[in-house]
C-alpha cells in the first residue's frame, strides 16, 4: 500500500475551496430545494480540473479534510444512518428515505 502526502502549505490554501465543491458537505443538495437552487458536489477528478490540482492531491486534502470538520459522533450517525436504510432496502426492496419521499408526494397530492 502505498502511502501519499499533502504540503501542510498546500492543504491549508485549498482545503475549504476542496470541501466547498465536493460532496463532502451536503448543505444544498437536499430535494425539497428548487431545482435552480441545488449544487451538487464535484468529484475528485472535476474538483482537480477546476483547481488546476492532480486529482491524488484533491483526495487526500478532501480526506483529511472531512474527518477534521466532522466529529466522531457524525460519523457515527452517518454509519447507524447508511445501515438502516441499506437493510430497509434489503428487506423491502425500497429505500426508507424513498419510501418517506414518496408517502409525503402522497399526502400531498390528497391535500391538492
Amino acid at each position: 500500500m502505498s502511502f501519499f502526502f499533502v504540503e501542510p502549505d498546500v492543504y491549508k490554501r485549498y482545503k475549504d475551496q476542496v470541501l466547498e465543491l465536493s460532496q463532502s458537505i451536503q448543505v444544498n443538495y437536499a430535494e425539497h430545494l428548487a431545482p435552480e437552487k441545488r449544487k451538487p458536489g464535484l468529484s475528485d477528478q472535476q474538483i482537480a480540473d477546476k483547481l488546476g490540482l492532480d486529482k491524488r492531491i484533491v483526495r487526500e486534502i478532501r480526506c483529511v479534510g472531512e474527518r477534521e470538520y466532522y466529529d466522531v459522533d457524525e460519523w457515527e450517525k452517518a454509519l447507524i444512518f447508511k445501515e438502516e436504510h441499506c437493510r430497509a432496502y434489503a428487506e423491502k426492496g425500497l429505500s426508507s428515505v424513498t419510501k418517506k419521499y414518496l408517502d409525503r408526494k402522497k399526502a400531498e397530492e390528497n391535500r391538492g
